[in-house]
């Protein structure tokens, strides 16, 4: 299986892998990355993988997580995750359909209550705010979060977020409010994002793409 990340953001993004304890890992190894505001990097898991990328502005183990699993064509499995905190709006899609993830930049409602900021950009603004509902299995998900529940992960049990097993073995992760919306998430908010985010049609720039472990 190969998941293709695509940065819309705006700016840089940084990534970083885990696989899950006795499983293997992604091919080539990656280590912790930046990736450049229009870049696409492709990366590859073998039969039996399991894991997550972390995706922030600054490396941060509450960033938002693409998180999956492949056993096999036919047999993998893949959902956007903010249980342990949020950092950038990420959908990840296969076969032309969003399959998980929610594109609401969470940060314009601010980050507070419960819920905490515990990162900071380097141009001073919010870039992590931890989810306070991640000890609590069923939710709900805090007000912070409630835009993107049943879309992303915003609580351990929230499945809604996770369409189960899948037959593509090519996923493309989205980074950016311009993404593809999930029907999944609250309709008002994807409105006000579609009439606020810029359009990839009016981006110039082509998309810098490599592939790694292939």
């Amino acid at each position: 299986m190969t998941i293709a990340i695509t940065n819309h953001y705006g700016a840089a993004v940084q990534l970083s892998f885990g696989t899950n304890a006795g499983f293997p890992s992604f091919r080539g190894n990656p280590q912790a990355t930046p990736l450049e505001d229009a870049a696409t990097q492709t990366y590859a898991v073998p039969p039996g993988w399991a894991g997550r990328i972390n995706v922030g502005k600054i490396d941060h183990p509450d960033n938002s997580k693409i998180e999956g699993s492949f056993y096999g064509a036919g047999n993998g499995d893949i959902d956007v995750s903010y249980v342990d905190g949020y950092s950038v709006p990420i959908t990840c899609s296969a076969g032309g359909k969003v399959l998980s993830g929610c594109n609401i930049e969470l940060m314009d409602r601010g980050c507070n209550g419960p819920d905490h900021v515990s990162g900071w950009g380097s141009d001073g603004k919010p870039a992590v705010c931890s989810n306070s509902m991640r000890g609590n299995p069923f939710g709900p998900a805090s007000s912070f979060f409630a835009p993107c529940a049943g879309a992303a992960y915003t609580f351990p049990k929230d499945d809604g977020a996770n369409v189960g097993m899948i037959t593509e073995t090519q996923i493309s992760c989205c980074i950016g409010t311009s993404c593809a919306a999930s029907p999944k998430q609250h309709k008002r908010d994807i409105l006000s994002t579609k009439a606020h985010a810029p359009s990839l049609m009016a981006r110039s720039h082509k998309l810098n793409k490599q592939v790694f472990g292939q």
